[in-house]
């Protein structure tokens, strides 16, 4: 089931309420108990959305990844998190005082392909572009010089 839905629909109608659910089979988010493909796609389309306005929302001044590892003697890789740093903003009407914001996200280490997507979300959204067009866009000036060659 969408998450984002569930939780909306709960905070209007009451955490104990079948109301959700039923809103959410009307729609066909679900059917019975157990979560339809538009269900999936709503959820998709809502994390990608709320992932570019944080991306864009804030200029960020740094991203640090954090590699976590297990006890001595093999220290293997356990997981990695990802720090974002943002630049200061002014606190108030007066700029004698900042607000600094910064959020982390975890990842496991099976997760390795999901956190370079979530690197590149928002390193596209600083870049002022949207995932694969920004990338697409960087491959092709060299592309362009490679002809004239």
């Amino acid at each position: 089931m969408p998450k984002f839905l569930e939780t909306k629909l709960k905070k209007e109608y009451g955490e104990n309420s079948a109301v959700p659910f039923k809103v959410m089979n009307k729609i066909g988010a679900m059917r019975g108990n157990k979560e339809t493909e538009k269900g999936r796609e709503m959820e998709a389309k809502h994390e990608k959305d709320t992932a570019m306005k944080k991306a864009t929302a804030e200029p960020m001044r740094e991203m640090r990844i954090e590699i976590h590892r297990g006890p001595a003697p093999k220290r293997k890789v356990t997981g990695f998190t990802v720090h974002h740093h943002m630049l200061p903003k002014a606190a108030g009407k007066s700029s004698a005082f900042y607000e600094d914001t910064s959020h982390s996200v975890p990842f496991g280490a099976d997760q390795h392909e999901k956190m370079m997507d979530h690197v590149e979300e928002h390193m596209s959204g600083q870049m002022g572009g949207g995932g694969s067009d920004a990338k697409a866009a960087a491959e092709a000036p060299e592309k362009d010089e490679e002809e004239g060659e």
